[in-house]
Parts: structure tokens; sequence; C-alpha cells
């Protein structure tokens, strides 16, 4: 599997998310973009900023951590395989982990039809990326953001939306508690503009983190 040389910086991508407000909502939602993630209840918020996921710790690129054996920076693994990495989230200790990409999916923008769209997320290719995240260090993971990014066809990186109101289908939310040794299942979605398409999906908890992706098949 080739690797993603040649990668462009994570770039505003707010008019792809801009806030979600569900329909029936008024005048207490938005339909403008909230880059700080503060969006009014009933809105989903995305930004492009990778630093907003925490950064990677010094000395972590590589080697070991906690006693862990790392996933080599720049693999390129296949949809199931688990990469064992480290970041260190916003507000928390170095953090270790093993991730699994499960199930990438594509879904049609009517999946959204309960909520009011802008004209441009109308236009956009929403995708669904699923997978787990097990605690391997001594930090609870509770409330982390995993830096997990959505690479597209013009090798831009997305972030993904966040939720203030409920969505069953994917709640694209924060870790829930999770500390040493549990597991958890996380779905995260993604907004590509003028309905693109997904090339991988890339942990990259630092610009100058060689990044760690996954590609497989994309169902819907």
């Amino acid at each position: 599997m080739s690797s993603h040389a040649g990668w462009r910086a994570v770039r505003p991508v707010a008019a792809v998310a801009a806030a979600l407000v569900l329909a029936g909502c008024g005048s207490s939602g938005s339909s403008t973009p909230n880059a700080g993630g503060g969006g009014s209840p009933g809105s989903s918020t995305g930004s492009s900023s990778g630093s907003s996921s925490g950064s990677a710790p010094s000395g972590g690129s590589s080697g070991q951590v906690q006693g862990v054996t790392l996933t080599p920076q720049g693999s390129a693994l296949n949809v199931g395989q688990t990469a064992r990495v480290t970041w260190q989230p916003q507000g928390k200790a170095v953090s270790v982990a093993a991730l699994t990409v499960t199930r990438l999916q594509r879904e049609p923008i009517s999946v959204f039809s309960d909520w009011r769209l802008d004209r441009t997320t109308q236009h956009s290719t929403p995708y669904f990326v699923h997978a787990t995240v097990r605690n391997l260090g001594n930090t609870n993971l509770g409330g982390a953001t995993v830096p997990l990014y959505l690479l597209d066809q013009s090798n831009t990186l997305l972030q993904p939306s966040s939720f203030q109101a409920s969505f069953p289908k994917c709640p694209s939310r924060p870790l829930p508690k999770l500390t040493k040794g549990r597991t958890t299942s996380v779905c995260l979605v993604y907004f590509v503009v003028h309905h693109g398409t997904m090339r991988a999906v890339s942990f990259r908890p630092s610009g100058d983190f060689k990044a760690i992706t996954w590609a497989g098949h994309v169902g819907g």
C-alpha cells in the first residue's frame, strides 16, 4: 500500500462542517460555523485545526512509551488492523492506546434530514468512521478527542464534526470514561465538500508527526 506523501496541511473546512441545527429548534441554534466548538444546543461543529486534539509527546514518536511498543510513524494499515499510538490530549497526561479503524461508511446527505443544513453542507458527502480505542496507559481518556482525520481526494485532512445534540447513528463525541485496560467503540462524522471522496483515515496528533493511515473498503 502506497504512502500518502505530499499531503496538504489541514486547512479551513468550516464551510463543510458548519453548525447543523435540528429542524424545529428555531432561533436557539445557529447555522454558522463555530470553530471553537462551543455551538448552541442542537448543533454540530467542525474545525480544521489539528492541534485541538492534543499533541504528540516528546520522545513518543517511536519505540516504547509506558512499556508499550508503538506502531512506527508513516505506517499504512488496512481497515481492521490495530495501531499502538501515543498522544497528549489537551489538559491530560501522555496517553497510550490501541487504535483500530473497523469500518468506513459513505452515507447519503438524507441521513441529516432532521437537521437544518446550509447550502455547502447540502452538497457535501458525509462519511462515518467506526473505530475502537483500548486504553493501554495510566491516563483516564474520558473526554479526550482521538486525533483521527479524514484524508480526501485532494490530500486535505478534515477534522470530524462534533454534536451538541444526540445523533445516535454516529455520535461523533469525545471518549467516555476510559481507564487502563478498557475498550470503547467510537463513530466519527466527516463532511467532504463538493461530494468529494475519502482516500484514507489518518492518525496525526501533531503537524510534525508522520501520519499512520488506514484504508479499505468504503461501504454505502
